[in-house]
């Protein structure tokens, strides 16, 4: 094929994946259906296998309104709701769909406001962390050298200097991010420490949450990923050991890892490992998931909530929320 008709066919190609949804322009509070993939897996070749743990739910998301989705970020709300967060600066609070009733979508929005002076922040939000302190949602953009500090309606914000990320590529920045229970806050990026060997990351890790009234400089950490995979969240567990969701992407598709770490080995100048324990990879689930949240079920027992980012790629990707939790008890070997 001539090169001018192979540029013509490629156009034609991208505009067809990248085509939106048919509603028109995204309005916020606009209906969102949910439907429940459990029934068809469990009739088409029965429930995926995910190794340590259990798939217990899985949902796909969807609108009639273009731009829906694209939700790289995660958490659980002092309500008990969830607040999923895009990396196009789109927000979406929802009820978990595991309870009974009709799906609940509460609050949609867009963040880009900065009511306080500061002109919109980066569109490429990642990951995000809700402060205890006043539910203040601490927010992780690629491509910048701060963080942003949101008012809990998520309408206001401030800017939050952190001139070590801007050392990261524009689009391998901070991609993960968690408040852990001793009050550190711990930062992943996507890039590689050492090109040579793709298990490698940087990692941030603070003393707080760092703001005009805390300044600090953090410690620098690598922690080592399952082979080929990419941090892309962090959650910590209620007994404190922490989840990191991992990604990787391949001509066959996306793939992902759930790794355990131990955050008591997160200190400056450390190597933390990873312990692989579920993997996602069965076609039927399988996305580009880069949200995860961990909730308690009514049995007290944690749940692990991932959400993928649909990229705006409705020919090829979903936006799937799914459910899993422990299959039985498990520690940290050392080393893994």
């Amino acid at each position: 094929m001539q090169r001018p008709a192979l540029l013509v066919v490629l156009a034609l190609v991208a505009a067809v994946l990248l085509q939106h949804g048919t509603g028109g322009p995204m309005r916020y509070g606009a209906p969102v259906r949910k439907t429940d993939l459990m029934p068809d897996l469990r009739t088409g070749g029965g429930i995926p296998k995910l190794g340590r743990l259990e798939l217990v739910g899985a949902w796909q998301l969807n609108s009639v309104y273009r731009d829906f989705g694209n939700f790289s970020a995660m958490r659980q709300l002092k309500s008990g709701t969830i607040l999923a967060l895009s990396d196009r600066n789109d927000y979406m609070e929802f009820v978990p769909p595991d309870r009974p009733g009709p799906f609940a979508v509460l609050r949609q929005g867009v963040t880009m406001h900065g009511k306080w002076g500061d002109p919109p922040p980066s569109a490429d939000a990642e990951a995000f962390v809700v402060d205890p302190a006043n539910q203040d949602i601490v927010l992780a953009s690629e491509g910048v050298g701060e963080l942003y500090r949101f008012s809990p309606d998520l309408v206001r914000h401030r800017r939050i200097p952190v001139p070590e990320l801007a050392a990261w590529p524009e689009n391998k920045g901070p991609e993960a991010m968690v408040l852990l229970q001793d009050g550190r806050l711990v930062i992943l990026g996507e890039t590689y420490t050492d090109w040579d060997d793709e298990k490698l990351h940087p990692g941030l890790v603070f003393s707080g949450i760092p703001g005009p009234a805390h300044p600090q400089r953090p410690g620098h950490f690598t922690i080592a990923m399952p082979a080929g995979f990419r941090p892309v969240e962090l959650e910590q567990l209620p007994d404190g050991r922490l989840l990191v969701l991992g990604r990787s992407f391949s001509i066959t598709g996306f793939r992902n890892v759930i790794a355990l770490v131990d955050s008591r080995a997160i200190r400056a100048g450390a190597t933390v490992a990873t312990q692989e324990i579920a993997r996602i990879d069965d076609p039927r689930i399988r996305d580009n998931f880069e949200g995860m949240a961990v909730t308690a079920d009514a049995d007290g027992k944690p749940a692990i909530w991932i959400i993928s980012d649909s990229n705006l790629m409705v020919r090829l990707q979903r936006t799937l929320l799914l459910k899993l939790r422990f299959r039985a008890a498990y520690r940290i070997s050392d080393p893994p």
